[in-house]
């Protein structure tokens, strides 16, 4: 069948009145120039575009899609990723993901769900991961007290781990930290630079194979 008439198809089985929507969808989707082509030589990211355009009868509020960008080329990619947004932010259509594509969604989602052995074991928005993932220094020194005291004069933002140890978050100016540090007796031990990805945020929550 073509486009059309796999859109026509749905539209009878969920008992809609007329075909009238349909335009409207092909052209959301981005296939309104393909309607009359039959989907068997549709490529995959088309194929991708269709499935949505289907599951988009009858306006739902709510999509619920299961690795959409899966086995796609990058161009595909993104225009599933930009179809995503635009239903999300024109549209106001809530939009659930399933995906092992933790980059993909790194790019997409506002709120996550870590899911390990059917269980949710995390939700958390994704400012708070952000934060988490996010690059930093960590710093390790002679007292953290004195570090807290520096950092604050310096006006930049940490974390104090240990006595011994801190992530600070920003650039640092380096010189001025070790002056600062220096009239307090206080000496760095080293400094390295931290990022966690979203992929070894999720190994360290479910425990590198804890879940299997």
């Amino acid at each position: 069948m073509t486009a059309e008439n796999n859109l026509k198809h749905q539209y009878q089985v969920l008992g809609l009145p007329s075909y009238e929507g349909i335009p409207e969808l092909l052209e959301l989707v981005g296939l309104s120039s393909a309607g009359k082509k039959r989907a068997k030589n549709f490529s995959l990211g088309m194929r991708q575009r269709l499935g949505i355009a289907v599951a988009l009868a009858g306006n739902p509020d709510f999509l619920v899609l299961d690795e959409p960008t899966n086995g796609l080329d990058p161009q595909g990619i993104i225009e599933i990723r930009e179809l995503l947004l635009r239903l999300n932010r024109r549209h106001q259509i809530t939009v659930l993901i399933s995906s092992h594509n933790l980059d993909e969604l790194s790019r997409l989602a506002t709120h996550y769900g870590f899911i390990a052995k059917g269980s949710m074991v995390r939700e958390i928005p994704a400012e708070e991961l952000e934060k988490s993932c996010r690059k930093c220094m960590v710093l390790k020194v002679t007292d953290t007290e004195a570090l807290a005291r520096a950092l604050d004069f310096l006006h930049l933002e940490y974390d104090i781990l240990s006595d011994t140890a801190a992530n600070v978050y920003g650039e640092i100016p380096v010189s001025e930290l070790s002056l600062a540090l220096a009239k307090d007796q206080c000496s760095i031990l080293s400094m390295h630079e931290q990022e966690e990805t979203l992929e070894s945020y999720y190994i360290n929550l479910v425990g590198g194979g804890r879940y299997e």
